[in-house]
């Protein structure tokens, strides 16, 4: 016997088309004024950088020896986001709190469990760096693992509340030699 909500085909009957279109037409009604109850607080205007990944420096690929084949990779790894907020901090400053994901597959030509890869954080405006500090990041493939997964503490930065401020980026990537950045200008996807 078929359930009398449904036509016998999989499909919805006419009575619950009708109750998902009004639902789907309150929605379409309050997300907009709920968004703009978040955007309209009380609290100050904040000028926050843009937290992203630079693209040319989101995947490293270590390899045994000059060889790209997929038999001679010891680790290929990923930056795969950026998550976090801004607040304001005092009275006259704003808070960028954010954490990196990194994810990572450890190749055939590996010989270890554990790898230690650097990457970076920067403040940037426009073409210039104004600040940039390297950290490392550590992959554990224990146990046979051949994948693995990381994620940074809580990055800190703190900002003037200016409008100067939201004119400037927070990047985050693999810091590369040489040798790897050509590569990956190279693969850039």
């Amino acid at each position: 016997m078929t359930d009398r909500r449904f036509d016998g085909k999989g499909e919805p009957t006419n009575r619950m088309e009708t109750e998902l279109t009004r639902i789907a037409r309150l929605a379409a009604l309050f997300v907009p004024l709920a968004l703009a109850a978040c955007a309209g607080g009380s609290g100050p205007k904040l000028d926050c950088p843009q937290v992203a990944v630079l693209q040319q420096a989101s995947r490293l690929v270590r390899s045994a020896g000059p060889s790209d084949e997929v038999a001679a990779r010891i680790i290929d790894a990923r930056v795969t986001g950026v998550a976090g907020k801004c607040s304001a901090r005092g009275h006259h400053g704003e808070r960028v709190v954010f954490r990196i994901g990194f994810a990572a597959t450890k190749g055939l030509a590996a010989r270890q469990d554990d790898f230690t890869l650097p990457y970076f954080v920067a403040i940037t405006e426009g073409d210039s760096i104004i600040a940039k500090q390297v950290y490392p990041v550590r992959f554990d493939f224990r146990n046979g693992a051949t994948q693995a997964v990381a994620t940074t503490k809580p990055i800190r930065l703190d900002f003037p509340n200016a409008p100067r401020s939201a004119a400037q980026q927070v990047l985050v990537g693999f810091q590369m030699t040489p040798s790897e950045l050509g590569q990956a200008r190279g693969t850039a996807r």
